[in-house]
């Protein structure tokens, strides 16, 4: 058994591979290229004469970046292996993507998409099985066994991922029951996701909480990530929060058949206002609003002081900075953190480490970082990973650092030529249905300080002297359970009856407080047109513990 990789666009986006496998057949070498981005042109890579032929396609997801040039290399009829859901939203990706890229016999494409969700041959000894990888809504990296009498090795392709979930899907779990013994990482990272990720959100809610006219524009995907996030988040915390999906992002939600709470999907519309709204978000694509579903909806609310226009933007394109209304962009790559990049290699301890998606000082950091050889190339050369003598290390390793590897290699048994047995249940890239919003990277401590969501609450229950419980929620006082014997209620503690009856009289008292409240601490307020129907109420002298984003309710008097 022989196995090579080859980097397939090292001069472009660096998120391209090809893997090379000798003795599986007789006189051919059979090759599998794992994405297709910019620039990746396989006639080049593939030496015919040296009988290489395309065995398989393998997307890792749905970002344009990894599929640019898929319809340029479906050479020798080669199968395009996807995760389930990948494959679903495809046509729709492509659809979208066509009005404003160059894409090549996207028909063709989905005529050989195979989406699969288990292992699958390629070629006799040659499987493959995908594995959830976070980042995106679908995203999976890949799993390969490629088997040669009693040796069997494992090759695990991480494309883009991360640990976190992704609009329900899994992340990345490095706690595989497999020995992996060559790791393609994707070494691309992003250590303030996490809180760029909780101030978007924040922003959002703050702005349609205030009255504003909210539209984010994203990439489909993302769209459908934070559509996720404050549907979720609005329900857990009982807060009215209307979400309108507008354009590719709502026709991805309904691809993939999501029912989030709070959330309305429109795939076509004719009007804006029939997707605006005050005191709501509408999300559409893409990222930034000069084109598309997004400009038509930004010409609605540009001229518009009180609307908000919230950008977050994926890749290099510059935001929006100039106009009437209120304008946040926020950048979002979801991306591993470096110590999520260290702990996926020291939990999977394989014998080589591939860079992708680095190049040039954020590669070679890598190098000599792990007890494994690290390959941090920048050409296209073919490089050989295993061959008859055994594992090979890259030219330029000292024989100290062959020697390391080459005995935690021994060490842990992984010239045993142990198979991966079929039955070995692995982690599957379909979308979970239990909801964490932490797990997706939200920060829920973060946002309930920021947005005081339970301020109204906890001050009731203060005055009133009922208590508060740890999530928020007003708690009753003296709760009962049935006394099955008897039928009498029971209380749970000692609170006794004329405690019941004094918290009972602060509550029902509470409406006439309440509505003194309001009349004897009126604050004067001059309204202010601001155009368009948006009604501005501006305080005369704002009382000192107001706060930019609280939400009130407001009575309306007439004075003199």
């Amino acid at each position: 058994m022989e196995i090579q990789f080859q980097h397939a666009n090292p001069y472009s986006g660096r998120e391209s591979v090809v893997l090379r496998f000798d003795g599986l057949l007789s006189d051919q070498t059979v090759c599998v290229l794992v994405d297709a981005g910019q620039n990746v042109d396989v006639t080049d890579l593939l030496n015919e004469d040296e009988s290489e032929y395309l065995a398989a396609i393998c997307l890792t997801h749905a970002h344009l970046d990894h599929y640019q040039s898929l319809g340029d290399n479906l050479v020798h009829g080669a199968p395009v292996y996807a995760a389930t859901d990948t494959a679903t939203m495809l046509s729709d990706v492509f659809a979208a993507g066509e009005d404003h890229y160059e894409l090549p016999n996207t028909n063709r494409v989905l005529k050989q998409l195979e989406p699969i969700v288990d292992w699958t041959q390629i070629v006799p000894g040659l499987r493959v099985h995908p594995v959830p990888a976070g980042h995106t809504p679908g995203a999976a990296g890949f799993l390969f066994e490629v088997t040669d009498g009693d040796e069997s090795r494992a090759i695990l392709v991480t494309g883009d991922f991360t640990a976190r979930r992704a609009a329900g899907y899994p992340g990345f779990d490095s706690e595989l029951p497999v020995d992996v013994d060559i790791l393609v990482l994707t070494a691309a990272t992003d250590d303030q996701f996490d809180s760029t990720l909780t101030d978007a959100v924040g922003t959002i809610c703050e702005r349609v909480w205030a009255g504003s006219t909210v539209l984010t524009t994203a990439s489909g995907l993302t769209g459908l990530q934070v559509a996720y996030l404050l549907g979720h988040l609005a329900e857990q915390w009982d807060e009215r929060l209307p979400i309108t999906l507008a354009g590719h992002v709502a026709k991805l939600y309904d691809r993939l058949e999501y029912a989030i709470p709070n959330v309305k999907s429109v795939p076509d519309f004719t009007d804006p206002a029939d997707v605006l709204a005050s005191d709501g978000v509408t999300i559409a694509g893409p990222e930034v609003p000069v084109e598309g579903s997004a400009e038509r909806l930004f010409e609605s609310v540009s001229e518009d002081p009180g609307a908000t226009l919230v950008q977050l933007i994926n890749g290099g394109s510059s935001p929006v900075t100039n106009s009437a209304c209120t304008i946040h962009q926020f950048s979002l790559s979801n991306h591993p953190t470096p110590k999520m990049i260290d702990d996926v290699v020291e939990a999977l301890t394989p014998v080589h480490v591939i860079i992708t998606h680095q190049q040039g000082a954020a590669a070679n950091q890598y190098k000599d970082k792990y007890a494994s050889f690290v390959w941090a190339t920048d050409d296209t050369d073919c490089y050989t990973l295993l061959d008859e003598s055994g594992w090979t290390p890259p030219p330029w390793v000292t024989e100290s650092t062959t020697r390391r590897v080459h005995s935690e290699t021994n060490r842990r048994g992984r010239l045993l030529g142990d198979a991966l047995g079929g039955d070995i249940p692995l982690p599957t890239a379909t979308r979970l249905d239990d909801v964490s919003l932490d797990a997706e990277g939200l920060n829920l401590e973060a946002l309930r300080d920021r947005l005081s969501v339970d301020r109204m609450e906890q001050t009731l229950a203060e005055s009133s002297g009922v208590p508060h419980g740890t999530d928020g929620r007003l708690e009753s006082v003296g709760s009962s359970k049935l006394d099955g014997s008897s039928g009498a209620s029971t209380t749970t503690d000692d609170t006794s009856d004329s405690d019941i009856d004094t918290a009972l009289e602060k509550i029902t008292s509470r409406p006439d407080q309440i509505e003194t409240a309001v009349t004897e601490r009126g604050v004067d307020a001059r309204v202010v047109d601001a155009g368009n129907g948006t009604i501005l109420l501006r305080l005369v002298d704002p009382p000192d513990q107001l706060e930019h984003g609280q939400q009130l309710r407001v009575v309306l008097s007439e004075t003199d």
